[in-house]
């Protein structure tokens, strides 16, 4: 297989995927270091090519998780190039049993209260707003004035749709909090009133936050409080299907991870038993 004629044609054949922008970036750095590790302007791909590199990645100690990252987007290069006889298979990793740096009931109840007693009380109501209905942080723009008087809005991202439902009592807080300070549209906005405010920013001030509060900083970040929502959900309903729709999951497998105690949490459970 011709090397640079292919991979200018699936660099063309990403740019018109429904993908994001860094899906599309991380698929050509992977693809590319590739080539890096080749050490040449490769002429023609070979099985052994493909199989030396996996054994690189191996040999010099890459976690599992990035090596079937890396082969993943290499074999997906190699079958749009119609070159499945190259394709390796990726590690094989037995799935976690429990999380890490899970949130406790105390922790986010300790962290509601700082983010609410500052004077900016944005973070607070953001905070809430992800956990209240296990949010996306990048579907936050999706949370605007004009949903909040059903609570209810469809999101579309990456070719799919799903509704996000807000609890009432929350939704009259969010009237009051945009009332208070005149915004109209996306309510957790940056300084255009239709974008979302910027990533980086809400990831420093949930780390200042974290300090504030005495929490641990790896604890919190905004995924996170999803996986807390996802906890709470399955400790109250015990319901993984209705879960797996709430949080825009096509497959249960992916909403179990959700779901996962931490490994303190399972000692305390052993122990409780007292057997």
């Amino acid at each position: 297989m011709k090397y640079e004629a292919e991979f200018s044609s699936y660099k063309n054949w990403l740019d018109g995927q429904e993908k994001s922008k860094t899906t599309k970036e991380k698929n050509l750095r992977d693809v590319e270091k590739f080539r890096a590790f080749c050490r040449q302007n490769l002429e023609t791909i070979t099985k052994q090519h493909v199989q030396d590199y996996k054994e690189y990645l191996i040999a010099n100690k890459y976690k599992p998780a990035s090596i079937n990252s890396y082969l993943i987007s290499l074999n997906n290069f190699l079958k749009f190039a119609n070159q499945d006889s190259l394709r390796v298979k990726t590690l094989k990793i037995q799935g976690r049993a429990s999380l890490n740096n899970v949130l406790t009931e105390l922790e986010y109840a300790v962290l509601l209260e700082a983010a609410k007693n500052r004077k900016n009380k944005r973070l607070y109501y953001l905070i809430r707003t992800i956990t209240s209905g296990g949010i996306r942080i990048g579907e936050l723009q999706y949370i605007t004035t004009d949903m909040l008087e059903n609570g209810k809005t469809f999101v579309h991202i990456k070719g799919k749709t799903r509704e996000i439902i807000i609890p009432q009592q929350l939704c009259r807080e969010l009237w009051e909090y945009c009332k208070e300070r005149q915004i109209n549209g996306v309510i957790f906005h940056g300084r255009n009133n239709n974008t979302l405010i910027d990533k980086a920013y809400i990831w420093r001030e949930m780390k200042a936050l974290a300090k504030e509060a005495g929490v641990p900083e790896a604890k919190v970040y905004a995924h996170n409080f999803r996986h807390f929502f996802a906890k709470q959900f399955m400790a109250e309903y015990h319901d993984i299907v209705d879960l797996a729709d709430i949080l825009g999951h096509t497959s249960i497998e992916t909403t179990r991870i959700y779901t996962r105690t931490s490994r303190q949490e399972k000692q305390e459970r052993i122990n409780a038993l007292n057997l």
